[in-house]
């Protein structure tokens, strides 16, 4: 099995008419990983990528690289993944965030020019004496192909920046076939339409960034909070067990709780961390119980509930239940829940309640025999993992009205 190779993938966000709008890559059909594939520009990072004294020649501040992280990420790590980043965005799409010594932009013919010319990034830098602006990249998730029988896994890490004005663009054929700049929310349109295909941590990327104006916001709200951590698994109630999970929607340092439900066959509840630990600790606490993974049931598609779900259903042939309406991007064939409807995948009677407010597909889940009621985000107004919309006040106030009407149950959120 390949060992993940580290890389990153950066997200390029410029104003657009109907709102800000994100730069999304079409991979050619001939590709051998990822063919036809719609994604932000990104590539493995490069022994030469990690050098901190080349880092530091080229304007990069190796130390604020590796604060930026919050401690998720060594110094090394950290101004390898920053160059990679820009590198691969002027490798794919000629676009280059440097500047002048005098804090201009540098002139968009000479960066097409050498970019027609493959100089590469360092050679171009120093020929121009430019700096890099790793300063504007905002880091935002981190995402581990899962241990598969794949030829490449990656250890990726996301990054947000502004499009610069002035920088050029200028597609390279080898790897892009063509590029489109969409609103995230008509790129997931797209998805469930069928007219492109995207990657399940594109996919939840876009739902991250969507109602975001620029990479500010994205660093004011979903900045990394320090490290994962370890998984923490705790009985809660009969045939109940939370792990409280440390990567919610892949951002290093928020917290988000799963729920295994059942006594003999278990069905996960919100399983939104996509990486490794978290994967492990859910299917390690279901084996040293003894028991079967049945399902996952989701509350709401927020990136916090469902980031995790792909890294579970690779490693079995799962069913993924969620409400009506929910046009799930990380997974296909989600069967739906509809109000009142009991989950009988697990030996544990659960009934799905609509429960709308945060998400108008949003779900709790009433486990009568064991004295509790999942409740999702519904007390914690959202996963914090996801820029933040409107959401319907006058519905929230409804679903925690149906909630208190259940009584003495104790409500487990997402967030406990």
């Amino acid at each position: 099995m390949a060992l993940p190779r580290p890389a990153s993938t950066i997200v390029l966000l410029r104003p657009g008419d109907g709102g800000p709008e994100v730069l999304l890559t079409h991979r050619p059909a001939t590709m051998a990983f990822g063919p036809g594939l719609h994604v932000f520009p990104g590539g493995a990072v490069e022994a030469a990528d990690r050098d901190p004294h080349a880092a530091a020649r080229m304007g990069v501040d190796v130390e604020r690289c590796a604060a930026a992280w919050a401690g998720d990420l060594g110094r090394e790590e950290a101004v390898g993944h920053a160059v990679a980043a820009i590198r691969e965005l002027y490798e794919e799409a000629g676009v280059l965030l440097a500047e002048r010594p005098d804090g201009s932009a540098p002139d968009p013919a000479e960066v097409e020019a050498a970019h027609r010319a493959d100089e590469p990034l360092r050679a171009l830098v120093e020929r121009l004496g430019l700096r890099l602006r790793a300063d504007r990249l905002v880091p935002l998730s981190h995402w581990v192909t899962p241990p598969i029988e794949v030829a490449r896994r990656y250890d990726a890490r996301f990054f947000v920046a502004d499009a610069a004005d002035g920088t050029g663009f200028r597609l390279d054929p080898r790897e892009v076939a063509g590029h489109e700049w969409l609103r995230p929310r008509d790129a997931l349109a797209a998805q469930r339409a069928g007219q492109i295909d995207l990657w399940p941590p594109t996919a939840t990327t876009l739902r991250q960034v969507d109602n975001a104006t620029s990479a500010s916001d994205v660093r004011a709200v979903l900045a990394p909070a320090g490290r994962a951590g370890e998984p923490v698994v705790k009985p809660v109630a009969p045939g109940v067990t939370r792990v409280r999970l440390g990567g919610a929607g892949g951002l290093p340092g928020r917290s988000v709780c799963v729920y295994l439900v059942g006594r003999e066959r278990v069905v996960v509840v919100d399983p939104g961390d996509p990486n490794e630990p978290a994967a492990e600790a859910i299917l390690g606490e279901a084996a040293a119980r003894g028991v079967r993974v049945a399902a996952i049931a989701l509350t709401s598609p927020e990136p916090g509930h469902v980031a995790g779900v792909t890294a579970l259903t690779l490693r079995g042939d799962l069913p993924v239940l969620a409400g009506p309406g929910v046009g799930l991007e990380v997974v296909r064939g989600v069967r739906t829940l509809h109000d009142g409807e009991w989950v009988t995948e697990g030996d544990l009677p659960m009934q799905a309640l609509a429960t709308p407010g945060t998400d108008a597909a949003h779900l709790a889940f009433d486990i009568p025999d064991a004295g509790v009621v999942l409740t999702g985000d519904l007390d914690g107004l959202g996963s914090g993992t996801a820029m933040p919309g409107r959401f319907d006040v006058a519905g929230l106030e409804r679903s925690r009205l149906r909630l208190d009407s259940l009584g003495t149950r104790r409500r487990l959120g997402a967030h406990e």
